[in-house]
């Protein structure tokens, strides 16, 4: 009888958490099974991420290469400006205030001539730098990119024609066993210059468009409502975007 009676008694784990007591087994069991709060704001996290990336590049980067293309200009360079980077904003002239029609408010300093980025500004809280900063949300950007621009119709462009075959010329006091004998020697020669030897086919990357993204510190100079020109340096996402023709 005591054997029983103590048996009937509820465990020291039910007494101090009475809910536990109210839960069985199996109830137990399907709670375990659930996902976690990790799991869930880690797939939250890809989500959104995934979601802006998508949003910049159709928003902002494509639109601008393809404007590019319109004019026949294969490389494109973009300079991403952070939301929380402090800029002039545009303002409206009044009779008091400078003519600085000629000058650009923000302008990038290091490039050549040549290489003249085009400025995005980008808005928002998720536009920060924080955002932008970790490597791979910057890769992430330049493999989405590179897949868009080589499915775009408009951007990629006419694969290169396989040039034509030609017979080559054989050799009259040389048989079979000679010419691979001589073969077998061409590819055992290392090239004096270090460069991959004539005839051998390498990776061709025409008819590809190519991109690079990075993280870069680069120098901005801005203009104040004064006509003065001010310099910072800030982090900023350079993208390069070449199509090889």
């Amino acid at each position: 009888m005591l054997t029983e009676e103590k048996g009937d008694l509820p465990a020291y784990e039910d007494l101090i958490n009475p809910s536990r007591a109210r839960v069985g087994p199996q109830s137990r069991i399907t709670r375990t099974q659930s996902p976690s709060r990790g799991q869930q704001i880690l797939d939250q996290l890809t989500l959104v991420r995934a979601q802006h990336i998508r949003s910049i590049i159709d928003n902002h980067i494509i639109p601008i290469v393809e404007q590019q293309a319109l004019y026949g200009i294969a490389q494109t360079i973009i300079a991403m400006i952070p939301s929380d980077v402090n800029l002039p904003a545009e303002e409206e002239k009044s009779e008091f205030s400078f003519d600085t029609a000629d000058q650009k408010k923000v302008e990038v300093i290091g490039f050549s001539s040549d290489e003249e980025p085009q400025i995005v500004r980008l808005e928002g809280h998720m536009n920060r730098t924080e955002f932008w900063r970790p490597q791979i949300i910057v890769q992430e950007l330049e493999r989405v990119l590179k897949e868009s621009l080589n499915a775009s119709p408009n951007l990629k462009p006419p694969s290169p024609r396989e040039p034509p075959q030609h017979e080559t010329r054989k050799l009259p006091k040389k048989g079979f066993f000679g010419r691979m004998a001589e073969a077998m020697n061409q590819e055992e020669k290392p090239s004096p210059s270090g460069n991959p030897e004539v005839g051998i086919r390498q990776p061709d990357t025409a008819g590809q468009v190519l991109c690079k993204a990075r993280l870069e510190e680069i120098c901005l100079r801005t203009v104040n409502e004064f006509g003065l020109y001010e310099t910072m340096s800030k982090q900023c996402v350079i993208i390069r975007v070449d199509a090889r023709c």
